[in-house]
């Protein structure tokens, strides 16, 4: 007498079940997910990283004074030095060719953006100056 396979025949499988393939699928797209998740997670947004800085920089456009607080200090618009309602915050502008930050006042400077070393257009390189690039611009720290 033969002996019948209730496994192949499907007797014991439930009708509710994914069969062997779904399954699979279903294995693999939770892992592609996963894959996904874990691969845009580890990555920092460039623009939210090109304005974080840990300090805050000013331009007098009277008197020329170069200063800089820490990230939580803001001054201004009055100059400590020449008492002028003239303090302007600065932005960097790092050049794509020779990486060098050229650092400006966000308003009322119409000089053309152009990079101090190479003379290069300085087109979408906009970046927070950093506590380092303001002391290498020239910047002495205030406080409050």
């Amino acid at each position: 007498m033969p002996i019948l396979d209730h496994n192949r025949a499907g007797l014991l499988a439930a009708p509710f079940l994914p069969t062997r393939p779904k399954l699979r699928w279903a294995r693999m797209a939770v892992g592609l997910v996963a894959l996904a998740l874990v691969a845009t997670a580890c990555r920092k947004d460039p623009a939210l990283n090109a304005m974080d800085s840990d300090a805050n920089g000013y331009l007098c456009l009277k008197c020329g004074v170069k200063l800089y607080t820490d990230r939580s200090v803001f001054i201004g618009p009055q100059c400590p030095k020449c008492q002028q309602e003239s303090l302007m915050d600065v932005v960097g502008y790092e050049c794509p060719k020779d990486h060098h930050l050229t650092i400006r006042p966000k308003r009322g400077d119409n000089k053309p953006l152009a990079c101090e070393q190479c003379q290069g257009p300085l087109v979408n390189a906009m970046r927070a100056p950093r506590e380092t690039d303001l002391k290498a611009w020239g910047a002495t720290k205030t406080g409050p």
